[in-house]
């Protein structure tokens, strides 16, 4: 998913930093990548994480 690539790129997030937020290594790899969609719990994590709205992530 390209908005959290650009979430992870302006705050200077790495993909290792999302781990064990939002799943594992692999996981991560493919939601940033497109290749996943997000559930509504990744989604409020992500929300929470980086202090934005819900709304963003669904």
């Amino acid at each position: 998913m390209k908005f959290v690539e650009h979430l992870m790129e302006v705050r200077g997030i790495k993909q290792s930093d999302l781990v064990g937020i939002i799943g594992s290594k692999g996981v991560v790899s493919e939601i940033v990548n497109g290749k996943r969609g997000i559930s509504k719990a990744q989604a409020k994590a992500l929300a929470e994480f980086f202090h934005v709205s819900l709304e963003l992530f669904i």
